[in-house]
């Protein structure tokens, strides 16, 4: 038994990286965005200052290369000092390095530095989703500060669940990767859904319990990540001979199949030694006798008490 759940990549908590006031919000909660979706619209004194700085500090490099380019051909033909051309070396070493720091902030805060230009800083940015998904959280309002720590909206991609299975301790030696797993929820036991292990997490839980997960494809649209599922574990796959459990009748303490006769007008019973026993068939492992002869492959029971009344 476990529960549905999501891969950690298909989960998305966000946030902004620097403090500001919420001026718009675009989404409602239920609602399915797609990965680079405008989520709301934040504002703050500080974005103008982080633009300003960069396209200042822009210029000044710009400045400060060429100063050293022409302090290196002075400094060549030993016109001026070594130490006003180092003195430049250092200026335009510097300059490059606050240009790249200010522009990872621009795009912390999701501008793009190279079609920043003085006529487009603004105070107001956007916050984007980080995948698609749906939005099942919303914790802010039109107004409210909100820090770099705050949990503002909660995206999940319900494309990408999983079935985390506890398996205890009695069974754990028998779980291997690639083993085929049929999933269930407790509201829908008759539909199942078919996938096989991909991860075995080899260390016990609180409960003695081993994690399994499987990938499960969500195809009627109904599971919903925290749903209780049961499971099945194929172990082993063996090859064997089988009928159909509607084949087979139970009459005094053993089994027998209908093997019609020779002139096909009717049938006799013959006894069947059992092996493994599944949902829908059951091996036989006296197949020998029953090879190159036609069996009853259903109603076996209907057509035992016909027999049996006939011979009444």
């Amino acid at each position: 038994n476990g529960k549905i759940t999501l891969a950690p990549n298909a989960m998305a908590s966000v946030s902004m990286p620097l403090g500001g006031y919420i001026k718009n919000i675009k989404v409602m909660p239920g609602m399915v965005i797609g990965k680079g979706q405008v989520l709301a619209v934040i504002e703050d004194q500080s974005y103008v200052q982080i633009q300003q700085d960069y396209l200042t500090t822009k210029q000044q490099l710009s400045f400060a290369s060429k100063d050293f380019a022409r302090q290196k051909e002075l400094n060549s033909s030993q016109a001026v000092s070594e130490k006003n051309y180092q003195l430049a070396e250092s200026e335009f070493a510097k300059q490059k390095i606050t240009l790249k720091s200010l522009e990872e902030k621009l795009k912390l805060i999701h501008i793009n530095p190279a079609t920043l230009t003085a006529n487009t800083i603004s105070k107001s940015v956007n916050i984007y989703a980080p995948i698609s998904g749906m939005i099942t959280k919303i914790d802010v309002n039109i107004g409210k500060y909100v820090n770099a720590t705050d949990m503002l909206f909660q995206i999940m991609d319900n494309q990408s669940m999983y079935a985390k299975l506890n398996v205890f301790e009695k069974d754990a030696a028998n779980l291997a990767i690639g083993q085929k797993i049929k999933v269930y929820t407790n509201t829908q036991p008759d539909v199942f859904y078919e996938t096989k292990i991909e991860f075995v997490n080899k260390s016990y839980s609180e409960e003695n319990a081993i994690e399994v997960y499987a990938k499960i494809s969500n195809t009627t649209k109904k599971l919903i990540p925290g749903n209780y599922i049961n499971a099945t574990i194929q172990v082993d796959n063996n090859n064997a001979y089988v009928v159909s459990n509607d084949a087979i009748v139970d009459f005094e303490d053993k089994k027998f199949v209908f093997v019609q006769d020779a002139n096909k007008n009717a049938f006799s019973m013959q006894e069947v030694q059992i092996g493994i026993v599944t949902d829908n068939v059951s091996e036989i492992r006296n197949y020998e006798t029953l090879q190159n002869k036609n069996l009853v492959i259903s109603d076996a029971y209907t057509l035992l008490m016909v027999l049996k009344n006939k011979e009444e």
